[in-house]
Formats: C-alpha cells, structure tokens, sequence
C-alpha cells in the first residue's frame, strides 16, 4: 500500500504544476479508491483481531468465574452440613440415670471381654458416641481384638508359668522340714551339720518304760 501511496503523491503534484491527462486523473482517482478500500480493510482487521482478543478474555474471565462459583458451592454445603452435626451433637442429652434395658446392653457388650478389651471399648465410645454393641460389631474392632489377643497368646507362650516357676525353685529348708516324719527331719538336719544323734550310755539303767 505504500507504493499506491507514493505513486499517488507523484499525481497530485503533477496535478499541482503542469496539469494531468485524462489517463492520469482517472490513475489518480482509481488510486485514491483502492487506498480507501485497503485502508479500510486494514481497519476491519485490526478491530476484528481487538474484538476477538476481548473476546477471549472474556471467555477465560468467565471460565475462572465459573471454577470460584463452585469451589463456593462446594464449601458451602460443606459448612451447612458441618453445621448440621454440630446442632445434631448438641441436641443430644446425655441419660442422667440408666435403665435396665441399658444395664442389660453393657452387660452383653462386655460379655467375656478381659479389662483391656473393655477399656479400648469405652474409649471408642467416648470418642464416636456409637453404643458398646455397634462398635464391638464393627470391623475395626474386631481387628484389633484379634491382634490384641494375638500379643497376649505370644506373652504367654513367652513367660514361663507361676507353677514351672515353683517347680524349678529349690525348696528352703523349712519347706523341707514342714510335714516330715521325725526320722527324715533329723536326716535332713544331720547332712546339713546342724543335728547329731545323741549317744546312749553303756552303764544306762532302764527305769520303767523310760530309757
């Protein structure tokens, strides 16, 4: 378009000075056309590419736009169902005083269940506020029953018993003593120094049934 433009800057001199034929007006006219045309056209491009550059971002605006609604939904219904549980933990009251019935449900809950299986059962109530009978039913608790009972079995096969104890224990010497007949005391008493036969005289005289 800059050649159009300088060969129609040569016209409008010569225009100015000596005068243009008939070929060279309608040049210069057909020359003003075509640069009004391309100029225009340069136009329309520049603002299609400026309305498309807007319209991106606008696309991109609303997508983001879009992702912060629903991360806002999203913690919304989480807050409202928090909010949900806590009024519902708030409206429980705690029974001041148990009935059979519950007497009877803790009786069969801990039924034969040794003092550390009850405890970790009342701690686990404490902490879901689920009752005893759900949380000994749940599989969570019988897994850990299972491996509790595992540890002990293993401890016991480990520590040799009270009586195996007892058995290898060597006896005192009182516990020797206690329910012996007079002989077998004075044997033991004899290997250990501490007792000797006494010695019958030769000239001892028999009085009666004494000697």
């Amino acid at each position: 378009m800059n050649e159009l433009k300088i060969e129609l800057e040569e016209l409008q001199n010569l225009q100015a000075g000596d005068g243009l034929d008939e070929s060279q007006i309608a040049r210069m006219a057909q020359l003003e056309v075509k640069i009004e045309q391309l100029e225009l056209a340069e136009k329309t491009a520049a603002e299609a590419k400026e309305a498309e550059a807007k319209s991106n971002l606008l696309t991109a605006s609303a997508k983001e736009l879009k992702s912060a609604l629903a991360q806002k939904e999203h913690y919304r219904a989480k807050l409202e169902k928090l909010e949900a549980e806590k009024k519902a933990l708030e409206g429980r009251e705690p029974k001041s005083v148990l009935d059979v019935e519950d007497y009877i449900g803790i009786s069969a809950a801990l039924e034969g269940l040794d003092k550390r299986e009850k405890e970790y059962l009342a701690q686990q109530h404490k902490l879901t506020g689920k009752s005893l009978s759900e949380i000994r039913g749940e599989e969570d608790f019988l897994l850990w029953q299972s491996a509790y009972k595992q540890k002990v079995e293993k401890e016991k096969a480990l520590a040799p018993s009270n009586r195996q104890q007892e058995a290898e224990k060597p006896k005192s010497l009182l516990e020797k003593l206690r329910g012996t007949s007079r002989e077998e005391k004075e044997k033991l008493l004899a290997e250990r120094g501490l007792w000797k036969p006494p010695k019958i005289r030769p000239d001892r005289v028999k009085i009666g049934n004494f000697a």
